[in-house]
């Protein structure tokens, strides 16, 4: 609500398999959808992860953030599980604890675009160089060795 209060043009775009109940104005619903998935996360400026600490979410933790960075969005994240390893906080994301935290992060991503584009690029640049294919293939190929 504070940031819907100071930022009156911010929508902010949830994709999942239902809507959900958010008391907010600017809320836009987006079914995810296999097919669509890369071109609706293309469509957003930041990647929020926001997760309790349970066994469930830490699980489900780093796939969102690495697709965010590996489509140059800066993420803001939880910090569960593997996230804190995948996002280094304040080069190409946040990583949040506190509401503060959270808050103070966005505002930071909201009012300043080339941060967010410097972010993106090196977010990018992780996913190139420690998850993609081409950095894990020796990896992958000594195992049969």
């Amino acid at each position: 609500m504070q940031l819907q209060e100071e930022f009156p043009e911010l929508t902010l775009r949830v994709i999942a398999d239902k809507p959900a109940a958010l008391n907010l104005k600017l809320v836009e619903f987006v079914a995810w959808n296999k097919d669509t998935e890369i071109a609706d996360l293309l469509q957003i400026d930041i990647g929020i992860m926001p997760l309790t600490d349970d066994a469930w979410a830490k699980g489900k933790c780093g796939f969102k953030a690495l697709q965010y960075l590996a489509l140059g969005i800066p993420a803001v994240v939880s910090p569960v599980g593997v996230n804190t390893i995948i996002v280094s906080h304040g080069t190409n994301g946040f990583v949040c604890t506190t509401t503060e935290d959270w808050l103070t992060a966005l505002r930071k991503l909201i009012r300043d675009s080339a941060l967010r584009k410097t972010m993106g690029t090196k977010g990018r640049i992780t996913v190139e160089q420690h998850y993609s294919v081409r950095s894990n293939t020796a990896t992958f190929v000594g195992l049969f060795r």
